[in-house]
């Protein structure tokens, strides 16, 4: 982008206020609507007329709140906006999940999470519930990335639309299942089990499918 519509926000001297910096992190995120592609803090600054090291540390700001994220060198869109007009109803599904979760673990000694996805987003971990089988042999941040990971039971399910397994592809101690249910907003939710690998997986499809069905039903009760 060569040129900038964004007006200077600093020749009336309110740098030092807070409503000046609610004004600046609003101009450098209405110029990367604008933009609609990464753009340079030099270019940035200039645009909305702040000096180069209070553009940075307003974008570092945004970014840890997701409204922003970094490219390499240049500055883009977040998804930290989007995702506060989901809040309300991930909100109660966390909530609805964790418990059914957590039952579901007591029960069976699985690990499980529960993942969201929105079109064009990356997965969101929403919710997760881990089984000390599991924990043991893997690490919780090494769940969560498995999950992530495209060869996961998670992705499978995501694009087959059903249930998917797979057995130590995205983590060599791991092997998982997962099933999809769609939720509000255009979203699809992944409720995945995982256990230690040689564990038998097919006792575990059919609680898997009830703890789903339970939630999408503690969810609409919650419904308008």
């Amino acid at each position: 982008m060569d040129d900038f519509t964004a007006e200077p926000v600093l020749a009336s001297g309110r740098a030092g206020r807070n409503d000046g910096v609610v004004h600046s992190a609003f101009a450098l995120i209405r110029v990367l609507v604008q933009a609609q592609h990464p753009v340079g803090v030099t270019k940035l600054a200039s645009a909305v007329g702040l000096p180069k090291t209070t553009a940075h540390r307003i974008l570092e700001q945004l970014a840890r709140e997701g409204v922003v994220k970094r490219r390499d060198h240049e500055w883009a869109l977040g998804t930290g906006l989007s995702d506060l007009s989901q809040a309300p109803y991930r909100a109660d599904l966390a909530g609805v999940a964790q418990l059914r979760m957590h039952a579901l673990t007591r029960a069976t000694g699985a690990t499980l999470f529960l993942y969201v996805h929105s079109p064009g987003q990356p997965l969101n971990a929403l919710s997760r519930s881990y089984g000390a089988r599991t924990g043991s042999a893997v690490t919780a941040g090494e769940q969560r990335r498995a999950g992530e990971n495209p060869a996961s039971a998670v992705w499978r399910a995501l694009e087959l639309g059903q249930l998917a397994a797979e057995y130590g592809e995205a983590h060599p101690e791991v092997d998982c299942i997962a099933t999809p249910m769609t939720v509000p907003a255009g979203d699809t939710a992944i409720l995945t089990l995982a256990e230690p690998r040689g564990v038998n997986l097919e006792p575990f499809k059919r609680p898997l499918d009830r703890t789903i069905a339970l939630i999408l039903s503690d969810l609409r009760r919650l419904g308008p």
